[in-house]
């Protein structure tokens, strides 16, 4: 008799195992295609809101080519900077400011194959643009047409600003960081996933009593009518 209840109880212990088991792995793919799904869907956002970024700066930095006058900067930088201080200022004001992105710019002087930060927005550094970092020949083409520079974390603009007579006598650069982006990303990111640990425990706790709760119950009552 003791025979047959310890075989019961033993497979018992091993369906129940089994069980658990399988629900452990049934959750746990869940949270993988549920992180999946997340990332995915992560990925796509930025990219979506990269590429509405990309076109906004591109649309400002033509303006600027239109808007700046290389001969100005030839006749008095001083000057010039002073002047284009204020139209940056007011052209710039509303594009500055995202949500998920951190934007500036700056305006270089272009001489002897050096350049020297005439204008930026307040605060800005000239290590913080990467026209500082590049070399000019990577920048600067015979047609002085706008250069990209686009990483996982930033995407800068930068625009070379020619006289009447072509020749590029500045170089103003967008520049606009993702940080934010990406810790806005990994913060909805892990809250979610957290959630559905914490969702794949409960469920498993909730299991184990809901399993054996009643076993413990009912037997503990039979021993006490069986006293």
């Amino acid at each position: 008799m003791q025979q047959s209840e310890a075989g019961t109880s033993s497979g018992l212990l091993n369906r129940v195992i089994r069980a658990v088991v399988l629900i452990i792995a049934s959750l746990l793919i869940s949270v993988l295609s549920v992180s999946f799904a997340m990332h995915h869907m992560r990925l796509q956002f930025e990219d979506e809101y990269r590429a509405i970024a990309d076109r906004r700066m591109q649309q400002v930095c033509d303006m600027i080519k239109m808007t700046v006058s290389g001969d100005e900067i030839v006749q008095d930088s001083n000057v010039a900077a002073l002047k284009y201080t204020g139209v940056f200022n007011l052209m710039l004001k509303d594009v500055t400011d995202e949500n998920f992105c951190d934007s500036t710019y700056a305006m270089f002087l272009y001489s002897g194959g050096q350049i020297s930060m005439m204008t930026s927005k307040e605060g800005a550094k000239s290590d913080d643009f990467v026209v500082t970092k590049k070399e000019i020949s990577e920048w600067l083409t015979a047609d002085n047409e706008n250069y990209t520079s686009v990483s996982d974390t930033y995407e800068s603009v930068i625009v070379p600003i020619s006289d009447s007579q072509g020749r590029c006598v500045a170089v103003f650069e967008y520049h606009t960081d993702f940080d934010e982006l990406s810790d806005f990303g990994n913060v909805r990111e892990n809250r979610i996933l957290k959630a559905v640990l914490l969702s794949v425990f409960a469920s498993v706790v909730l299991f184990i009593i809901h399993l054996f709760l009643p076993k413990i119950l009912f037997g503990e009552k039979k021993r006490g009518d069986n006293r």
